[in-house]
This record gives C-alpha cells, sequence and structure tokens, in this order.
C-alpha cells in the first residue's frame, strides 16, 4: 500500500496530519517554489480530491497546516521558501509556500510566484456595489441672468485616480494597500504591473489549449512539467478510453474487463473528477456502445484485490496520442 492512501479506520483528519507530516519532512532545506509546489501537491491533492466538501475539507486541511507549521513556523521576516499574508484579523507575516498550495482552491494551485500571487489576489471583485459615501447637499440653483461658461469635465486617468475609484470590496482593497506598499510601487504602476501579469497568465493558457498534444508520450504528459496544461485531461481522457477499448477487445473472459466510465477514466488519468465529467459528455454515446457490446456495468469494476490502474497501465497501452482509432 502506498504511504498516500488513507489507511483502514483512519479518519480523514488523522490521514491529513499524516501526509503533512511527511510532505513537511520532505520539504526540508527545499528553497526552490516550483519544488515546493510538487511536494505539496503529492500529499494534498489526493486529500483534496477525495474530500469533495468544502465545509468537510476544513479540519484535514487545518490538522495538514499545522504538521507543516510545526516544521516551518511563521516568520516576521522574509525567509526563502516563504511568502507573504496577511490573514484577515492577523498581523501581515511570512508563512511556508507549502501553505498556499495546501487549500480547498484549485485556482491557487497555479498560481506561481510573487507577483502572480500579488496580481491574484488583486483580481478579485465582487458585483455588490461598495458603500457610496455621503454626497454633499448641493444648493437649488438659482436663475441666472447671464450665461456661464460650459463647464469642463475631467477625464480621470491612471495617474490621478485613487484606489476607492476601483471600486473594490473592503477586504480586496485591504490586500491591495498592503501588496502597494510592500512593493514600493504606485497605484498607477501597481496596477500596470498586475494587468501585465495577469494578461501573460491567460493568453499563455489560450496559446497551450490549442497545442497539439497528440505527439507528447503518456509518461511526460502524466509527469510534472504538464500537470496543469489546459489540454492535459482531455488528451490523457482519450487515451484512457483506446487503452480500456483495446484491453476489453483482447479479453477472453468477461471478469477481466472493465466498465468504462467516469470513475475509471478519473483513475487513469489522474484528472479532476468535474474536469472528467464535463470531457466525458462528448464521448457518452462510444462509451454506452462500447459497454453494451461486452455487456459490462459499473458492478463489473469490483474486481477484490485489483486495482483498474494496476491492470491497466495506460503508459504501455498508449505511449502516445498518435495512431489512435
Amino acid at each position: 500500500m502506498s504511504e498516500i492512501e488513507k489507511l483502514e479506520r483512519e479518519s480523514n483528519e488523522v490521514w491529513a496530519s499524516r501526509l503533512g507530516s511527511i510532505a513537511a519532512n520532505q520539504l526540508k532545506g527545499v528553497k526552490d517554489e516550483q519544488a515546493i509546489r510538487e511536494i505539496t501537491l503529492k500529499y494534498w491533492e489526493p486529500i483534496r480530491t477525495a474530500i469533495t466538501s468544502d465545509n468537510s475539507l476544513k479540519r484535514p486541511r487545518t490538522a495538514f497546516a499545522k504538521a507543516i507549521n510545526e516544521k516551518f513556523p511563521n516568520s516576521s521576516k522574509p525567509k526563502p521558501g516563504y511568502y507573504h499574508t496577511k490573514p484577515r484579523g492577523k498581523a501581515p507575516h511570512w508563512e511556508h509556500l507549502a501553505l498556499w498550495y495546501a487549500t480547498s482552491n484549485r485556482d491557487r494551485w497555479d498560481i506561481i510566484g510573487d507577483e502572480a500571487r500579488v496580481a491574484y489576489k488583486a483580481s478579485f471583485e465582487q458585483p455588490e456595489q461598495t458603500e457610496q459615501t455621503e454626497q454633499a447637499t448641493q444648493p437649488e440653483p438659482t436663475e441666472q441672468t447671464t450665461l456661464q461658461p460650459e463647464a469642463t469635465t475631467t477625464v480621470p486617468s491612471l495617474e490621478t485616480m485613487n484606489i476607492a475609484q476601483l471600486e473594490l470590496d473592503a477586504d480586496t482593497q485591504k490586500v491591495v494597500e498592503d501588496a502597494i506598499a510592500y512593493s514600493g510601487m504606485s497605484l498607477a504602476e501597481f496596477v500596470r504591473k498586475a494587468c501585465q501579469v495577469y494578461a501573460k497568465t491567460v493568453t499563455g493558457k489560450v496559446k497551450l489549449a490549442d497545442e497539439d498534444l497528440s505527439s507528447v508520450l503518456t509518461a511526460e504528459l502524466m509527469s510534472e512539467k504538464y500537470k496543469t496544461h489546459p489540454g492535459r485531461a482531455d488528451e490523457l481522457t482519450r487515451r484512457a478510453i483506446y487503452a480500456l477499448e483495446v484491453h476489453n477487445n483482447n479479453c477472453t473472459e468477461r471478469n477481466q474487463k472493465w466498465h468504462i466510465n467516469q470513475t475509471a477514466i478519473q483513475t487513469l488519468t489522474g484528472s479532476k473528477p468535474a474536469t472528467i465529467k464535463k470531457i466525458l459528455e462528448n464521448y457518452q454515446t462510444r462509451l454506452d456502445d462500447h459497454n453494451a457490446k461486452h455487456e459490462l456495468n459499473p458492478y463489473d469494476n469490483r474486481k477484490p484485490g485489483i486495482k483498474i490502474d494496476q491492470a491497466i497501465n495506460l503508459v504501455e497501452l498508449v505511449p502516445d496520442g498518435l495512431n489512435m482509432v
């Protein structure tokens, strides 16, 4: 059994604490953020995937973070492998980068580097209208007997605007104010930089989404190198379906075959459940036809002592995405 797997009768909280301790030990001496992210998600992502309710995840997340904190206490000064944060109701401090990635918010897993974090935090806006300041009561205009010069309108510019004009919610405004103070930038410089960083992130993902991954080796596609690639899940799903079809078509006994469904594909690809569910909408007819052909149902995947990722070696069955039917 892998050290990551949840033990029999082990509660989610104890499981998270155990994996947090293992992660903390592996993080000793590691300063590179990409390496910290990889180690942290190796042990945190299985917990996040297994516990789908954010409410149920709170205590396990606290237990995981506590194990990290015990080895890497918060600091009042910058340290390698740490990032700056200001939790609500607490003094600003630096905490270990593992805590940035050990979160229920999967979007944060792709935010790497201090500049990206600042831009990410600055991007939050709530649709609710912010509280309006009282308007001074203006006296009613008296009748004029002479023509008045036409009033000129001052067009606001980035250089003259203030942070209140961004209409951020109170919490986000405070985060942005702190970030600006620590960066030493003016508001105009900060807004330009935030736009630049976020724009590069978005356009970078768009370019990646158009990339053809069919020639990438399956082993490489499943590595950390492609972990955040927007097209990874689609390509791995295509290969996993093909691998299962080839396997089933070559089996002579029904008990050797596997029902092709969301859980099976998710296990073989390691992708998020919601992502796989959406992708499989485009393959549903194909899956239904194949499962009907072999008279398979989900209960056929209950094979004592055998897990699907042990029986189906995706890397060996489909080494790349070329020449697939």
